[in-house]
């Protein structure tokens, strides 16, 4: 019979990959959200202005394409696409322009669109 190794009361060595403690970007992996990030909301914020100035323009240029082809003329494209651009930025100043939301009556006012620049915290 071989002999059993003998039990020792030292615990074994235990390895460290990381840094113990609270770890200075504890937050990256935290689970416990109460929002999305200021970075997330501005790339949020910009994807849909940009969606707004595209769709516009391809929407109604797309519109006055048809009517060109349907009628047989070259300048309703023209205004269509222009019509687009302004309606976009008409959509994007009442969403992002303006400072107080229109009320609905009485003094229930609906909050308003707050500035996102650097100078307005």
């Amino acid at each position: 019979m071989s002999p059993r190794p003998r039990k020792t009361d030292t615990p074994a060595p235990r390895l460290v990959t990381r840094r113990e403690g609270v770890a200075p970007d504890a937050h990256r992996w935290s689970t416990e959200t109460e929002g999305p990030s200021p970075t997330a909301q501005a790339d949020a914020l910009g994807a849909t202005v940009l969606a707004y100035l595209v769709t516009g323009p391809v929407l109604f240029g797309g519109a006055g394409w048809l009517l060109d082809r349907w009628l047989g003329t070259s300048l309703i494209v023209a205004v269509g696409v222009v019509v687009g651009m302004g309606l976009s930025l008409y959509v994007i100043w009442l969403r992002y322009g303006t400072s107080q939301a229109p009320t609905s009556g009485g003094d229930t006012a609906l909050p308003g669109a707050k500035p996102h620049n650097e100078e307005n915290p």
